[in-house]
């Protein structure tokens, strides 16, 4: 800046001359005067026009050194400013600032007023000078920084608060499970049940992932599909539920009102089983009080479970009225495989574990169980009046029943003295003595039943009764037929000495795996069965006296007394009910008298080969008593 008066340049933006005192900057008055001009450079250009040599001298001077003070012009006297007060309560004078220091003191005269204005002007665009200059790289940095700040800021609210996390999912990106399940409700409660259900969806999916189970959501979503008709869904969901969850109620609560709604066959009796799932599960009464109302009620019997002694018959009602299914099987499923209840049911002796359930269309009761032990008393051991010992002499025997049947009507004793064991084939005794017979190896064996058919212990005693006459040899592989052999003679053996027959058939017999050949005689028949290496004879059958002559002189026409006396005969009474009698029965074979095989009486011996083979001699008798036919065959 160059001073108007002594022409002084001042490189800083000064107020008032530093060589002169001269106010530099005067009060703006139009577009050429005052400050402003100074600030354009106009006066100095002006003062330069007008003053160049005195200007120049001066600049000379100033550049080679002279005094400023002998060419510098006297500054014009200021007006001294009035210093200002102080406030008393103030420790320290307040600084000497350029506004205090020169701030113009205001009187009635014009000069003095006009110098004052011009400061104050000077000094309010002082003040203000740098309220007009913006620092676009501060304020770009700031609004980077600011926008930065925003942008993380807003980043950690959407991601990682809740709030932000709904508004995420509301603008359909991608959100947490929680802020999801809020959404979805929010659309149910604003009737968007699609939206609702999408995002229900998508939250439950999140909530498999991650291994997490939000019951609460689930029932949420379940509400969802039954407003919008998807039942089975629904249904499924909260099948899932309690299944997952079993202790929550609500799942079971709205599975079965599903079920009871759907007016599908089948679903009411799902409901029932549902509600006993429920109660099982939860241990909630409602669940009991429900099913009980819904299903009918279980069947009743009229005799009470536990043990008896004799045989029962129960009736399976319902009082309601509805059809009985019942069972004694523990694996059969009711009331499919069920017998349907029409009379009542005969118990015998044995433990009967008793199922039955009463039936209204599809419902099903819960199963009525009894369980009955029928254990009817058994008799005690019959007693024998002969005590076992060695005897010299024929000996009788008396039987009686036990101590504890003594006094028992229905008490009845079976015995044998052939050897076989008592039963209800065998002779029945009636209070008569017993003639036993003689050998070394007499066996008394007897048994008593009762009225339930209970069967006592065997009674069994030896005795040794040496007198004659002894029993005679009973039927032996020794006695042979015509000197035939039962498995030993070959067929060709046999038709080179009776001939090949009138004709031949295959036929099958019991206990025989291959087919058998039968060969048609006159007199009979004949039959052979192959081995491994050739035919041998299995069945020899005739009815004629001269071809072949029985053991021990037996034959054809002879009478039933006669036959038996050749062989063992125990002296055994015949069968009160069948008449069927032992002859004998031991470890070699046995002889029996039976009354009726196949409309005919036959006498049968067998001898015992081993392995449980056997042959077999049938004396086959007519109604006369004279033997008319018989069979001698190789059982294997």
């Amino acid at each position: 800046m160059i001073c108007p008066k002594c022409g002084y340049y001042s490189e800083n933006d000064e107020m008032v001359c530093p060589q002169c005192g001269e106010l530099l900057r005067q009060p703006y008055r139009g577009n050429t005067e005052g400050v402003q001009a100074i600030r354009q450079g106009k006066r100095a250009r002006e003062a330069a026009a007008g003053r160049t040599a005195k200007n120049e001298a001066v600049r000379r001077r100033r550049r080679s050194g002279a005094s400023r003070a002998a060419v510098a012009p006297q500054p014009t006297p200021q007006p001294e400013l009035p210093p200002e007060p102080q406030d008393e309560e103030e420790s320290d004078p307040e600084p000497q600032t350029f506004e205090r220091r020169y701030r113009p003191v205001y009187d009635e005269g014009g000069l003095r007023n006009e110098q004052a204005k011009a400061f104050e002007e000077i000094y309010n665009k002082r003040k203000h000078r740098g309220a007009g200059r913006v620092n676009w790289v501060r304020i770009t940095i700031i609004a980077a920084a600011l926008l930065i700040i925003a942008t993380a800021g807003g980043y950690i609210f959407l991601k990682h608060t809740d709030p932000g996390q709904r508004i995420m999912a509301r603008l359909g990106q991608e959100a947490n499970s929680t802020a999801l399940w809020a959404i979805g409700e929010e659309q149910m409660d604003q009737g968007n049940i699609t939206g609702a259900i999408h995002s229900f969806e998508k939250a439950k999916a999140q909530d498999e992932a991650d291994g997490v189970v939000d019951v609460d959501g689930l029932l949420l979503l379940g509400s969802a599909y039954e407003a919008a008709g998807q039942v089975d869904d629904a249904a499924a969901l909260y099948e899932q539920i309690y299944t997952e969850t079993p202790s929550r109620t609500e799942a079971y609560v709205n599975h079965i009102r599903i079920l009871q709604a759907s007016g599908k066959e089948g679903d009411l009796a799902k409901a029932g089983e549902l509600m006993k799932l429920a109660y099982d599960k939860t241990g909630e009464i409602s669940f009991a009080t429900q099913r009980s109302d819904l299903l009918p009620a279980p069947p009743e019997v009229d005799l009470t479970a536990g043990y008896y002694e004799s045989k029962k018959r129960i009736a399976i009602t319902s009082y309601q009225g509805y059809d009985v299914y019942y069972t004694f099987q523990e694996d059969v499923e009711l009331p499919s495989g069920g017998v349907p209840y029409t009379e009542r049911v005969f118990l015998d002796e044995g433990i009967h574990n008793l199922r039955a359930v009463a039936v209204n269309g599809e419902l099903v009761s819960d199963e009525l169980r009894a369980t009955y032990k029928i254990i009817m008393p058994s008799p005690q051991t019959p007693r024998a009046t002969l005590a076992p010992n060695t005897y010299k002499s024929h000996q009788r025997v008396r039987l009686k029943p036990g101590l504890d049947n003594e006094n028992d009507d229905d008490i009845v004793i079976y015995y044998t003295v052939d050897g076989s064991p008592p039963d209800a084939d065998s002779p029945v005794y009636v209070g008569d003595p017993i003639d036993l017979p003689n050998g070394d190896f007499v066996v008394l064996k007897a048994v008593a039943v009762n009225k339930y058919n209970k069967v006592s212990n065997t009674l069994e005693i030896k005795y040794k009764i040496q007198a004659k006459p002894y029993p005679l040899k009973a039927y032996t592989t020794n006695d042979s037929l015509s000197g035939l052999a039962l498995y030993q003679t070959t067929m060709v053996e046999f038709q080179q000495k009776y001939g090949e027959g009138t004709g031949m058939e295959t036929i099958t017999m019991d206990g025989f795996d291959t087919e058998l050949r039968k060969y048609e005689y006159p007199w009979g028949y004949a039959v052979m069965n192959r081995t491994r290496t050739e035919w041998v004879l299995t069945e020899l059958y005739f009815t004629d006296t001269s071809t072949f002559s029985a053991p021990r002189s037996t034959a054809v026409g002879d009478e039933e007394t006669y036959v038996v006396s050749r062989f063992r005969d125990m002296g055994q009474l015949a069968n009160q009910n069948s008449g069927n009698r032992g002859l004998y029965f031991n470890d070699d074979g046995t002889g029996k008298i039976w009354a009726d095989i196949d409309g005919k009486r036959v006498i049968r011996y067998r001898a015992a080969l081993g392995d449980e083979q056997y042959w077999q001699l049938d004396y086959i008798i007519n109604k006369n008593g004279n033997v008319s036919a018989i069979d001698w065959l190789y059982c294997p």
